[in-house]
């Protein structure tokens, strides 16, 4: 008991900075694209907003967006943990960690694609053969140059 009396301080900001931690692994795992803006998505765009507004006072207005960008943050982690205990949904996280759900492309032509992959040279195999080309380079014995005098650099005359 006479640790914890000795150091409250040091054990609640821990607790603070772990819990803190935590969540910007989860904003940092979650997708951040959505068709249906689901998950972190509403709050970061927010934040984008309010940061693209500050004219004055730009420090403290960053600052205070940044905040509010956290606030939500855990209000969507605390949502997912209530929705969790009453059974709307399978996982805690299913609210924020989910697979997204991305616009397709109309105009996006699967023939010019096609084409577009057969003209392309594989990266992959063009890398190996490079891999490989260094290893000729590094393991060739290097040979001096033979000059001929006649190839070799006159002197200037001194002025």
């Amino acid at each position: 008991m006479s640790f914890i009396r000795r150091y409250w301080f040091g054990l609640t900001l821990g607790v603070i900075v772990f819990i803190f931690c935590v969540l910007f692994i989860l904003v940092l795992l979650s997708p951040r694209q959505d068709m249906q803006k689901r998950g972190f998505i509403p709050c970061t765009e927010t934040m984008a907003e309010e940061i693209f507004s500050c004219e004055k006072n730009k420090v403290f207005c960053l600052l205070s967006a940044v905040i509010k960008n956290s606030w939500c943050d855990i209000k969507i982690v605390s949502k997912g943990v209530k929705d969790w205990a009453k059974g709307q949904q399978p996982t805690p996280w299913a609210n924020y960690i989910f697979t997204p759900k991305l616009p397709t492309d109309e105009l996006f032509d699967e023939a010019a694609r096609t084409e577009y992959l057969r003209q392309t040279p594989d990266i992959e195999a063009e890398m190996q053969r490079l891999h490989e080309l260094n290893k000729e380079l590094e393991n060739a014995e290097y040979k001096e140059p033979e000059i001929t005098p006649e190839q070799q650099p006159q002197e200037l005359p001194k002025d």
